[in-house]
């Protein structure tokens, strides 16, 4: 066809000349592409109703065909490719299951195989047991009945040591008893009392200078120093030879020391409590101040336990009349040592001996029964004594019981039940010592003459007429007590010239005499013994 502009005819093989030429030469390929965009548009609405699902199940079975009747894509084999995804997941995940499954039976195949062993050497080790065991029970009993033995015999030579060593100890310590009296000076000496011709024991103490250990009873008559020495030397003998037995007595003792210039006794309540207590009658530095600290210090100070002294200053008798107070602490303080002595005794041997107060009184003789006499150390056993015969001891003897060794430990249940039942106290001790002191204070309208009193008095009365007969006893010239001053020296002179005892005046009222004519302030004075 030829170009109405050019008049050449147009085609792909000859070249465009002009515009017309031009149009027409692309008319044809737009055609084409139009057709394949059309096409194209098709296809993507099969392949999106395929992939995405279309309810119109008809056109996913349309073929598409190409311009020249090819047939490009089949809707309904096209469907199939979900289900080949479902079937390729399905397949996948199976392998997996069946690859965990034959991992876990690998897993439990090794754990039987271990489960195996172990069953095996169980059996192994059970059959080695059963033979071990048959073993140590092969005459099982003849061999329990030798260790049985061999332990019971093991533990009579324990006992038999023990009791061996104990004996050892219990000599010790009454020998370390005994040797502390003799070096502390404790000594009984006989003296014949003038008035009677009676024989009385006096007991002493001090290596040096002699201190008399005054009853309890009798130191109203004794004078303060010698009081006080004695008490101190026997509460330095009390401290060491319980320390020699190892025991803790009821009521403490404080021995002289920096601060404590005398020996103190606490009470048993406020015994050994670790508490630093000053000396009765110190002033602390402090007490001057008026600051709180000083008043808080001094309250505390209140608070604490106060001993007992064993020292005094002046005769009882002043001192229970000027200062009562210091009076009653001096007398439980002696109360006190006086109980820890008795106590002491009790423990050691002599429990029987110590039912009333007064038999505390006498702290010397307790002492020197204790520790010179011994009259509770037990008889020492022989030292082949058969181990296997252990009799039950009874620890009643001087050395066996004691708080520091848990052999005759004193605080056992059987030596608690051996010691209860005691009844003395000290309180007891200190209200009976008070109503002994105060009966004698009740009889001090009566004088004590001296030897030298009465030698005077016997010269006055012989150079006075002496009436007898009936006329001496309608006579009241001698009225004035001296009548009965001049029998009784007659009387005593008398006895003591012929030996008599009958004759004599009887204790307690030999030199014992009320005196009208003498003042009430004329001083007493006791008979020397």
């Amino acid at each position: 066809m030829e170009c109405d502009i050019c008049g050449k005819a147009g085609g792909f093989n000859y070249p465009v000349h002009c515009i017309t030429c031009a149009r027409a030469f692309i008319e044809l390929p737009r055609i084409e592409l139009a057709r394949a965009l059309i096409d194209r548009d098709k296809v993507g609405r099969h392949v999106k109703a395929v992939v995405e699902g279309s309810e119109d199940k008809a056109s996913q079975h349309v073929p598409l065909t190409d311009s020249r009747g090819g047939i490009l894509v089949d809707r309904h084999e096209c469907t199939k490719n979900v289900d080949l995804q479902r079937t390729q997941a399905e397949t996948a995940e199976t392998e997996e299951r069946v690859q965990l499954i034959a991992d876990q039976a690998a897993l439990l195949r090794k754990r039987i195989d271990e489960t195996r062993r172990q069953l095996e050497q169980k059996r192994a080790s059970n059959a080695q047991r059963k033979s071990d065991l048959s073993s140590a029970t092969y005459g099982i009993d003849s061999r329990r009945a030798n260790e049985v033995d061999k332990v019971q015999q093991a533990i009579k030579r324990a006992d038999y040591k023990s009791g061996k060593v104990h004996q050892e100890t219990v000599e010790w310590r009454q020998y370390l008893c005994t040797t502390a009296a003799k070096l502390a000076g404790l000594k009984m000496t006989r003296r014949k009392v003038r008035d009677g011709g009676m024989i009385k024991e006096v007991y002493s103490i001090g290596p040096g200078s002699r201190l008399r250990i005054y009853d309890l009873r009798e130191l109203h008559e004794a004078q303060s120093d010698m009081i006080s020495a004695s008490l101190n030397a026997v509460a330095h003998l009390v401290v060491r030879v319980s320390a020699y037995l190892g025991v803790r007595l009821p009521a403490e003792i404080t021995l002289p020391h920096t601060e404590y210039p005398q020996a103190t006794v606490f009470q048993p309540a406020s015994s050994y409590q670790g508490k630093k207590v000053p000396y009765p009658g110190s002033t602390p530095s402090h007490s001057s101040t008026n600051s709180p600290e000083a008043s808080r210090t001094l309250e505390a100070l209140a608070l604490l336990p106060k001993p007992r002294t064993l020292t005094v200053d002046r005769p009882l008798p002043a001192l229970a009349a000027e200062d009562p107070r210091e009076y009653a602490l001096f007398i439980e303080g002696v109360s006190l040592l006086a109980y820890d002595i008795a106590w002491l005794c009790r423990t050691q041997g002599l429990k029987n001996d110590f039912n009333s107060w007064e038999d505390a009184c006498p702290m010397g003789l307790n002492l020197y029964r204790l520790l010179v006499l011994q009259e509770s150390r037990k008889p020492q056993q022989p030292d082949n004594q058969a181990a296997g015969k252990q009799s039950v001891k009874v620890p009643v003897g001087l050395g066996e019981l004691s708080h520091a060794t848990s052999y005759s430990f004193m605080n056992a249940a059987n030596n608690v039940a051996y010691l209860s039942g005691w009844k003395l106290t000290p309180t007891k001790i200190v209200d009976e010592l008070k109503s002994h002191f105060t009966a004698e204070q009740q009889a001090q309208e009566w004088d004590v003459l001296n030897q030298k009193e009465w030698e005077d008095m016997e010269d006055v009365f012989a150079e006075d007429p002496v009436v007898i007969g009936d006329k001496r006893k309608g006579s009241t010239a001698l009225n004035d007590g001296r009548s009965n001053i001049t029998t009784s020296v007659a009387g005593s002179r008398a006895a003591d010239l012929s030996g008599d005892d009958s004759a004599r005046p009887k204790r307690g009222v030999s030199g014992w005499t009320k005196l009208k004519s003498r003042s009430e302030d004329t001083t007493k004075q006791s008979i020397p013994e």
